[in-house]
């Protein structure tokens, strides 16, 4: 396992490697700056169906690199130079965010709202962004919800079955269309 910050990886020079960036900090609607701190990335190179025919083989599958926030706590994003293809990025378990307020930082409760594994195609010569999504506050707060139990009555099979012509239709259940076994008047009917 290769470990980068903001370099390492492939070489950058090279006519077939671009950037693959993961952003740190940002700003809240309200314009408060959020910076992600105790942050590992692992990211792992897939198979790309068309390098493998371009250049023989001889794609980026295989490789493994790791990124750390910690590498550079005051940054505001980390990049890696990476051979292009397809990347699954992986934010492990232990990070938190930490709100800046005049210069001083201060844990706030965030909760991951996007999956912690993504993937994106990294292009030659390019910077490519993947995006992490979270909710400032209590976990109730984005993830709880309301629980309906509803009750729906149906007063001819038809309806239930699909054969809502009026009549009552032969539901292939036998008899005279009711559900077969039950008794006459049952249900209260």
């Amino acid at each position: 396992m290769t470990t980068a910050c903001s370099s390492g990886g492939a070489d950058p020079s090279s006519d077939e490697t671009g950037i693959l960036s993961v952003p740190l900090s940002t700003h809240g609607p309200s314009g408060a700056e959020y910076r992600l701190r105790d942050a590992v990335f692992e990211i792992r190179s897939e198979y790309d169906y068309y390098d493998d025919y371009a250049v023989g083989g001889l794609g980026p599958s295989g490789n493994t690199y790791t990124l750390s926030s910690e590498d550079d706590p005051s940054a505001s994003s980390l990049s890696i130079s990476v051979e292009r293809g397809y990347y699954y990025v992986r934010l492990l378990p232990g990070w938190h965010m930490e709100k800046i307020e005049s210069g001083a930082a201060t844990a706030v409760e965030a909760n991951l709202l996007s999956p912690a594994t993504q993937w994106l195609y990294v292009n030659a010569r390019s910077t490519s962004w993947i995006e992490y999504q979270f909710g400032i506050g209590d976990r109730a707060l984005w993830f709880n919800g309301n629980l309906n139990i509803d009750v729906q009555v149906y007063e001819d099979p038809g309806q239930y079955y699909g054969n809502d012509d009026g009549a009552g239709g032969d539901s292939g259940l036998g008899g005279n269309g009711g559900f077969a076994g039950a008794p006459q008047g049952a249900g209260g009917a």
